[in-house]
């Protein structure tokens, strides 16, 4: 019987403020999003509606500072973003994703840990987010994360069907 000696640890995700790379990881965010509503997928972003054009567009100015956009890369590559803004005192969370082939691998954390370090220094007491209810994956990061189910805390969700979630600071 031989043994073998492990190799190091493979490394985590990296997360870094990075806008740049935002459009290619909210258009993804977009399609799956559609796909989830059996809506069918766009095929360029030249075709998203405008609700989705809103950070699209120029998500450094949607996500300006306090907020930001943080990647996260695996092994150099593009595995996962999420935004983040000031809602009032508190800063929401906005369209987290993490690429198919990089679930699993941390980044979800990875991205959410670093954020809510952001909102802490930033003096937010809380995070809030909305989540469609068929994201039970995502639903259950955020309950293992500490948030907690609450109301609306915007009145401008429109005619989808939200989840809403909270996180003490």
């Amino acid at each position: 019987m031989t043994m073998s000696t492990p190799g190091p640890a493979a490394p985590g995700p990296v997360v870094a403020d990075d806008p740049a790379a935002a459009p290619e990881l909210l258009f993804a965010y977009y399609n799956a999003t559609a796909e989830e509503l059996g809506h069918p997928a766009w095929a360029t972003p030249a075709g998203l509606p405008d609700y989705f054009r809103v950070d699209y567009d120029d998500p450094a100015a949607y996500y300006a500072p306090p907020g930001g956009y943080l990647t996260a890369r695996l092994d150099g590559r593009l595995a996962g973003g999420v935004g983040y803004h000031f809602h009032g005192p508190d800063v929401e969370v906005k369209r987290l994703y993490v690429a198919p082939d990089a679930r699993g691998a941390g980044v979800a954390q990875a991205l959410m840990a670093v954020l809510h370090e952001r909102a802490r220094a930033a003096g937010a007491p809380r995070c809030v987010l909305d989540v469609l209810p068929q994201r039970t994956g995502a639903i259950n990061l955020y309950k293992r994360l500490g948030y907690r189910q609450i109301g609306p805390y915007r009145d401008d969700h429109g005619p989808i069907d939200l989840v809403c979630f909270a996180y003490d600071l």
